[in-house]
């Protein structure tokens, strides 16, 4: 399948984000030292806990990024319809509902209405990907029947 303008133009940018992201990983005090600069907070205030939960989201999101590009380059390089597209889909939600998970607990120590809101939004987000998961499982079901008829 050829790619249009923009799916080259999302595919490139996804690459950027994905390597950026793991750039800043080695950077994440000092980025969080600049942001809280207004709010007079350091990444040192900070207790482990949270510290250990903003490397672990940060993971988290890099990994959904580098499962998007690997569904990315099925849909053009083969048939987006196996189970290697299936079996991203599930990672996504699965990563997605850790996701949301972190947060409802980050929710819990340090609520906000803004965490209780982003970890509603991860949830729906996880079931949304799950059931096109289960969709793609069905369309892969469908065209093995129909290649196994024809």
């Amino acid at each position: 399948m050829k790619k249009s303008i923009i799916s080259k133009f999302v595919s490139i940018i996804l690459k950027i984000i994905l390597s950026l992201g793991s750039i800043s990983l080695f950077f994440i005090p000092y980025i969080y030292n600049f942001i809280g600069e207004y709010q007079n907070i350091t990444f040192d205030d900070q207790t482990i806990l949270y510290k250990t939960a903003l490397y672990i989201s940060a993971i988290i999101v890099l990994y959904i990024i580098f499962e998007l590009i690997r569904i990315f380059g099925l849909v053009y390089k083969e048939n987006p319809f196996n189970k290697n597209t299936e079996y991203s889909l599930k990672r996504i939600a699965i990563s997605l509902m850790a996701l949301s998970i972190l947060t409802l607990t980050k929710s819990i120590f340090m609520p906000t209405l803004l965490s209780f809101s982003i970890a509603l939004i991860l949830f729906v987000g996880s079931l949304g990907v799950y059931v096109l998961s289960q969709v793609f499982k069905t369309a892969i079901e469908y065209k093995n029947e129909i290649d196994y008829t024809v």
